[in-house]
């Protein structure tokens, strides 16, 4: 089967959801199907308006069928403006606001693109996340190549885009959904309308050579705190720098790594940091590969996501795989993966106080680390390895 995956940036460039869009591809390349990539050139998301960023590759195709299409860095701006003067309840309105979110794909490039992808006999379609132009270039590419579409939300409630009407299209005119979480599945099926049938819930996944071989985790000796994700506003990395300020004056030893890549909102982080008391016990790691998770993960005492918005929250099951526990917000999507693996403790959303007391209670007992990440571990062996996850997928479209 010949398998299209479309997705906003793609490896080497890393984010939660382009990274779930290339394992799926790599466990259906592994089980003997072809895949083609439609993507864009660009690192990071950032570089969708950013004119100054290089690409990642100047051809736009690749010898490994990875085409990386260049995009408009300039357009945002008059789209926003041009949405001044149009009606705001009409749906023109609403795809003007959607291309302001996602990439703009150059014509030309997309359109060469699309003309040898005709000539491939493309079966499925595999694309995400939402809410981006993601979903307008999908199901456009469904029509256009006869093919079925399955579509990768990453549904976040508090995000109001996915109010808008040619979203809302999107997942009821596409094939399959992939559903993350029992709380995307039941937003979709009751407050979206959508028939349950063509929802596949699956989660998401990590390699089975991220599982930690030794029943024995090891601890650093001197407590530290890891955040790995974006540095995004949404993530709140200021509140746990200030939570880990507070506790830094009660545990001298306590250390925090911030692990990730670097947005248009890093500036503000890095200022809290300047001013803080404590900021050589801070450590910040940038754009580090794939391979080197496992290093980060195992050098920490507890990873916490203090997010406010989550579709899934991958890095919790990164830190179970290595026996290591998690503290989250207690946003829904998380609060399901702590509450079902119990493998870990979750806090008030961003309540500085309610987070110093869960790490507090995490840095002092050294047992109940060990339970809480060994039930995580657990359960992501059973639920969460890419094979189990891209199974429940294929099954299911394969029907």
């Amino acid at each position: 089967m010949k398998i299209l995956l479309i997705t906003h940036i793609y490896p080497p460039a890393i984010d939660g959801g382009s990274r779930v869009i290339s394992k799926i591809g790599e466990y259906l390349k592994h089980n003997n199907h072809q895949i083609i990539v439609l993507t864009t050139n660009c690192k990071s998301t950032d570089d969708f308006i950013n004119p100054f960023s290089a690409p990642i590759s100047k051809n736009i195709k690749s010898k490994d069928h990875i085409f990386r299409i260049p995009v408009y860095k300039r357009l945002r701006k008059p789209l926003k403006f041009l949405n001044l003067f149009i009606p705001k309840s009409t749906v023109f309105h609403q795809y003007l606001e959607i291309f302001q979110k996602g990439p703009i794909l150059k014509i030309v490039p997309f359109l060469r693109t699309i003309i040898y992808l005709k000539k491939q006999n493309i079966d499925l379609i595999v694309a995400g996340p939402l809410p981006t132009t993601i979903v307008v270039y999908a199901n456009f590419l469904k029509k256009f190549l006869h093919s079925k579409l399955i579509i990768n939300a990453s549904f976040h409630e508090t995000d109001k885009d996915f109010q808008k009407i040619p979203l809302v299209n999107s997942l009821k005119n596409t094939d399959y959904i992939w559903s993350l979480t029992d709380h995307e599945f039941q937003n979709f099926k009751n407050n979206f309308k959508i028939d349950s049938n063509k929802i596949i819930l699956a989660g998401n996944g990590i390699d089975e050579s991220m599982l930690i071989k030794s029943d024995k985790v090891n601890f650093p000796k001197n407590p530290n705190i890891i955040f790995i994700g974006s540095l995004a506003s949404h993530k709140r990395v200021e509140l746990l720098i200030n939570a880990f300020s507070d506790l830094a004056d009660i545990y001298s030893n306590l250390t925090l790594t911030i692990a990730g890549q670097k947005t248009l909102y890093f500036p503000q982080i890095q200022n809290l940091v300047s001013n803080q008391k404590h900021r050589n016990k801070i450590k910040f790691i940038f754009d580090f590969p794939q391979k080197k998770l496992v290093d980060l993960i195992d050098s920490s005492t507890v990873l916490v996501l203090p997010s406010i918005q989550e579709s899934f929250g991958l890095v919790l099951i990164e830190s179970w795989a290595r026996g290591k526990p998690v503290i989250s917000s207690n946003i829904p999507s998380l609060s399901e993966l702590v509450k079902k693996t119990n493998g870990g403790l979750t806090f008030k959303i961003d309540s500085k106080d309610d987070l110093k007391n869960k790490i507090s209670q995490l840095i002092s007992n050294k047992i109940m680390c060990q339970n809480l990440g060994k039930n995580g571990l657990e359960y992501v062996k059973n639920n969460y390895t890419w094979d189990k996850v891209g199974e429940k997928i294929w099954q299911k479209i394969s029907s």
